[in-house]
């Protein structure tokens, strides 16, 4: 059983993989690295963890290159769930969790 964080950031890496997928050429390189992150961490796999933790921050960069600070009502948009995700993933309980319980 896994933390609540850590379940929900799972569900909202295959829910982010799936969008990304059709965003683009860089995102869909990003989206595809989602989908096996979020079933390595539903399996208890470390790497998976980490790949997931890249992957949202890669995304977060992305898009802040494409939206720059130009528009904030939009980067706003643009980066409400990929910091979401990168919150739950980085989060005491989900970071704690998968030190101790992951392989």
């Amino acid at each position: 059983m896994q933390p609540q964080t850590l379940a929900s950031a799972t569900m909202l890496l295959y829910i982010e993989g799936l969008f990304n997928l059709v965003r683009g050429q860089a995102l869909f390189v990003v989206g595809v690295i989602m989908f096996p992150a979020a079933w390595a961490i539903a399996n208890n796999k470390r790497w998976g963890w980490r790949l997931g933790v890249g992957a949202a921050a890669l995304s977060v960069l992305i898009r802040l290159a494409w939206y720059g600070l130009a528009s904030p009502m939009n980067l706003a948009f643009a980066l409400l769930f990929p910091v979401v995700l990168l919150a739950l993933l980085l989060h005491p309980q989900s970071r704690e969790h998968q030190k101790i319980w992951f392989e």
